[in-house]
């Protein structure tokens, strides 16, 4: 198991289980730094960073935030800010309830294919969390229209699906500019899902941190060729599992490889963007 992973999720977003119990299970895997990067949200850092401490164990603050890019979704992980930055704070909250009201709409589409589902339903098996399209894939699998998420996702969710619908738009210079006011860095997530290698040079150029480069999702040949990029364009490398828990069946906190060295330029560019002895 690796000493580190910075991409997970829990209950706050659209993980199974409630921040403490993820860090729990951090501290048990013999993680030693971890960051929880839920959603569009920071409501389980509090209690992560409170279970964390008597871990003995490191939480960098994190969320994973999502931004449009030639009309699809590119998702950026945040990391070590403050936060209680109140810029920060109040950009996350419009991305919620941007979410809430894409929620809304998904619904009305689904309700036009004859699904009807409500959003206090919705609301309900996301326990108080940031909305998702996996929350509505949960719903149509509790109620029989599917027999999966993949086939929630293939049939009625995914890009190009009848109840499909876009993200409000977010670009990535805000959101990148909103994390570096607030003293931190944003990593662009899971490059090897996207297919958009060739715009990672302009991204960085745009105000892009790094690169994910060891993920759930990515091989030996994916690491190779991300460590490259990241290299060749003077820019972070981070890694984490991308854990949901039941979600995502297979995949365990620490299971993806993160080299120990990947901490010193993360903390080396924290520090310069943030007062002495802030929280990370």
């Amino acid at each position: 198991m690796s000493r580190i992973d910075l991409h997970m999720h829990s209950s706050a977003s659209d993980g199974s289980f409630a921040p403490e119990e993820v860090t729990r299970t951090v501290a048990s895997n013999g993680v030693e730094v971890f960051s929880l990067t839920d959603h569009d949200t920071l409501d389980g850092l509090p209690a992560a960073g409170a279970c964390a401490k008597q871990c003995g164990i490191r939480l960098i603050s994190g969320v994973e935030l999502s931004v449009t890019e030639e009309a699809m979704d590119v998702h950026l992980l945040a990391y070590g800010f403050d936060e209680n930055d109140p810029q920060l704070a109040a950009a996350v909250k419009r991305y919620r309830e941007g979410r809430r009201e894409r929620a809304r709409k998904i619904l009305s589409r689904l309700k036009g294919l004859g699904i009807r589902i409500s959003l206090e339903e919705i609301e309900t098996i996301a326990h108080g969390g940031s909305l998702g399209r996996p929350h509505v894939a949960e719903a149509l699998l509790r109620a029989g229209h599917v027999e999966s998420f993949n086939e929630a996702f293939q049939r009625f969710l995914g890009h190009h699906a009848p109840a499909y619908v876009a993200k409000p738009r977010v670009t990535l210079e805000e959101a990148t500019g909103i994390v570096r006011d607030a003293g931190g860095v944003t990593i662009l997530a899971h490059p090897g899902t996207l297919n958009r290698d060739h715009l990672i040079p302009a991204w960085a150029r745009r105000g892009l941190d790094g690169i994910e480069v060891w993920h759930s999702k990515h091989d030996a040949a994916a690491v190779e060729r991300y460590r490259g990029f990241a290299q060749l364009h003077g820019l972070l490398m981070t890694g984490g599992s991308d854990y949901h828990g039941e979600r995502t069946p297979g995949i365990t906190i620490g299971s993806v490889a993160v080299p120990d060295e990947i901490l010193k330029p993360l903390d080396d560019l924290l520090r310069s963007r943030r007062p002495a002895g802030s929280r990370t």
